[in-house]
């Protein structure tokens, strides 16, 4: 049995699981879909696999999720992606060692404890007259402000429990050039999705209103994918690297290891090759 943990705002699997889940099925692998907050440790645990796709409500309480990893690894679950891949991709500071390996992301500053007068002084500091305020660990926009030197903005969604947060130079261009995500399947490039921003919209999250169109990306752009995949704790098995395409090149906004919704609708033939990709990593190469 393969498991696909999901939650209880999508209680039906998303036009993307439902095609991983008929190419499971057609490859004889016997899988479900289950919640991940009200389905047994055990049942997940005796699970070939656990797949946490559409784990998109952690957002809330965000030490639940790594403490289901640690409890699911104790007791002998295979997870994929990985459990140290899960933990490292799960803090959005990897963005931080991505800018120290000379990849260009947006400048970050990770604000260990988050106060009004600390992100003003950065701003000042940085030259930097709009930012993003962001939780270090988060989903699909929620607790994401853009904020001005005015400092008008609420620290209790941008930081978390503990007080952190990241501090991010605004990128104006994303409005009219969208954020392209590119899906990668065991290590390979799969295919190309771009969001569309609605008009006067910054955010590039589906509760945002976002369209999706496929495109086609250049050599240029995959491998500078590939270069933020490497710096990964292991190999995911899937993966999607999110970010803007701009004549001088591609900048990361954000590596998706845990949940990204994949676009396999949108490639025909995608959907198959993540099902043989799970059924590779379950029953070794080339059993799929």
């Amino acid at each position: 049995m393969i498991l696909i943990a999901a939650c209880s705002e999508y209680p039906q699997p998303t036009p993307s699981i439902a095609a991983l889940l008929d190419a499971l099925r057609s490859l004889g692998a016997d899988v479900a879909y289950r919640p991940w907050r009200t389905t047994p440790l055990s049942t997940f645990a005796a699970a070939h696999a656990v797949l946490p796709l559409c784990c998109w409500d952690y957002h809330g309480d965000p030490a639940a999720f790594p403490a289901w990893i640690d409890a699911l690894e104790a007791r002998g679950a295979r997870l994929l992606n990985p459990p140290a891949t899960l933990r490292w991709n799960f803090r959005k500071t990897y963005l931080l060692q991505m800018a120290a390996a000379g990849l260009a992301v947006p400048p970050t500053i990770h604000l260990q404890e988050a106060t009004t007068a600390g992100i003003v002084r950065q701003m000042k500091t940085q030259g930097w007259r709009t930012a993003v305020l962001k939780p270090v660990s988060g989903q699909s926009g929620y607790g994401v402000q853009k904020i001005d030197e005015t400092a008008d903005f609420d620290l209790s969604l941008g930081s978390g429990p503990s007080g952190e947060a990241l501090l991010q130079d605004f990128q104006a261009d994303m409005a009219a050039l969208g954020e392209t995500t590119l899906t990668f399947i065991d290590g390979g490039f799969s295919h190309a999705v771009r969001r569309v921003l609605k008009e006067g919209e910054w955010r590039a999250n589906s509760q945002f209103g976002v369209t999706y169109e496929r495109v086609d990306v250049g050599p240029d752009v995959i491998e500078s994918a590939k270069a933020c995949l490497a710096l990964a704790p292991e190999a995911p098995v899937y993966a999607r690297v999110d970010g803007i395409v701009r004549p001088s090149g591609f900048m990361l906004m954000e590596l998706e290891l845990i949940e990204p919704y994949l676009y396999l609708e949108f490639a025909p033939g995608s959907a198959e090759r993540m099902a043989r990709a799970v059924l590779n990593r379950v029953n070794g190469p080339g059993a799929a």
